[in-house]
């Protein structure tokens, strides 16, 4: 049970679901940029000075129009995000560089690519401890600059490809409107502040959105025994990845003969309270080795911030939403109450895709097995090019 509850603290508002190997267990040799594509490392200077390194990826022999820079999730990311077999950002730039479209990516403040499993980075703590929403946002901007004052690009249309975490970020940098932007790029969008998304996420609901959107063969939003222990490959794969294949028994912790809501409100009831206290009392080691790896004044300053479903108001960027229905990190529900909220205020600059039987990555891990980006990737691909 101890491991199995570690797995479940550490959600946050990161690359949901993708570890360091696909969920099958075999390892891929690892994937680089293809050949048909041009990568140039710049080193950009921050506003107060500090130095980073970002990675501009451009389809070989072809003029560019728009640029699309990635706005990372929660966590250390490097221009490449490294993970065993692959690097997630080469794959990206796979999709972008291919529909004629460069691809912007960068070191977060404080983060040097590694050589160690399983993230593959190096972290200055005491740089990263400035990895707070509105210097991210401030970062962004900077970059955003950079690039436009590159005589290649100074025509090019700049769209924000915010990424869990990092559609906050991005709606904040439009919001702000210091640089100019031409598209917002929401993927698993986060709608309410980060506290209410957190207090969520710990009410288990998410885990057995996951977890339902595997096991739950007949839809009635629990997994029975015979469900549960199904041999079919892919499930006794997220057996294994998500319950660490205790037994049906150890799960069923109300029990009742089913795996649901009530259970896992019953093995998460303490989490919320006890990651408000960590936070309360400063103690950021506990947090970076049990819940996710920021700082504590990183959640102070998140839960001071005003929530989307409100700040996109005031946007007139179109503003792009890609969003799985099976998301476990942020709910799709979100996405509805924005499109309301739009239709009551009259705004038209909003467009929104929902995919079925898709998680918080869009199925990032579809291209694992088939090297065949999902409906949801192939999505914001197309549509980068297409804007």
């Amino acid at each position: 049970m101890k491991h199995f509850l570690k797995l479940l603290l550490g959600v946050v508002l990161s690359m949901g679901t993708i570890q360091a190997q696909d969920i099958t267990g075999q390892l891929t040799p690892l994937h680089t940029l293809s050949e048909s594509i041009v990568s140039e490392i710049k080193t950009i200077t921050l506003s107060d000075g500090e130095e980073t390194t970002g990675r501009i990826c451009l389809p070989k022999n072809e003029s560019i129009h728009t640029i699309v820079v990635a706005v990372h999730g929660t966590g250390p990311f490097t221009y490449i995000t490294q993970r065993q077999g692959f690097n997630y950002y080469d794959v990206l730039a796979d999709g972008f560089c291919e529909k004629g479209v460069g691809f912007f990516t960068y070191n977060r403040r404080g983060v040097d690519l590694g050589d160690s499993a399983p993230w593959f980075d190096k972290v200055d703590s005491t740089k990263y401890a400035k990895y707070l929403p509105c210097n991210e946002a401030e970062d962004i901007e900077t970059m955003v600059t950079f690039l436009k004052n590159d005589p290649r690009f100074k025509d090019c249309r700049i769209v924000l490809y915010g990424i869990s975490e990092g559609t906050i970020i991005a709606s904040m940098v439009a919001e702000r409107n210091k640089v100019k932007i031409d598209a917002l790029f929401l993927h698993g969008y986060a709608h309410e502040n980060m506290y209410d998304i957190i207090a969520w996420q710990n009410t288990g609901e998410g885990v057995m959105i996951m977890a339902n959107s595997l096991f739950d063969k007949n839809e009635d939003k629990a997994i029975d025994e015979q469900e549960y222990a199904s041999e079919e490959p892919t499930i006794a794969a997220y057996r294994n990845y998500l319950f660490k294949n205790m037994p049906f028994d150890s799960l069923d912790v109300v029990k009742d003969k089913l795996i649901d809501i009530k259970d896992m409100r019953k093995m998460r009831g303490p989490i919320q309270d006890q990651l408000m206290s960590k936070i309360a009392e400063n103690n950021g080691n506990w947090i970076w080795n049990n819940y996710s790896r920021v700082s504590v004044n990183w959640f102070k300053k998140h839960f001071a911030l005003e929530p989307n479903k409100t700040r996109l108001l005031r946007v007139d960027t179109p503003i792009y939403i890609f969003h799985g229905k099976d998301d476990a990190n942020v709910p799709a529900e979100s996405v509805y109450d924005l499109e309301n909220r739009f239709k009551i205020c009259g705004k038209t600059n909003l467009k929104t895709f929902l995919f079925d039987h898709h998680n918080h990555d869009l199925n990032f891990q579809d291209w694992f097995t088939t090297k065949v980006y999902s409906e949801g990737m192939q999505k914001i691909f197309d549509t980068a090019a297409e804007i």
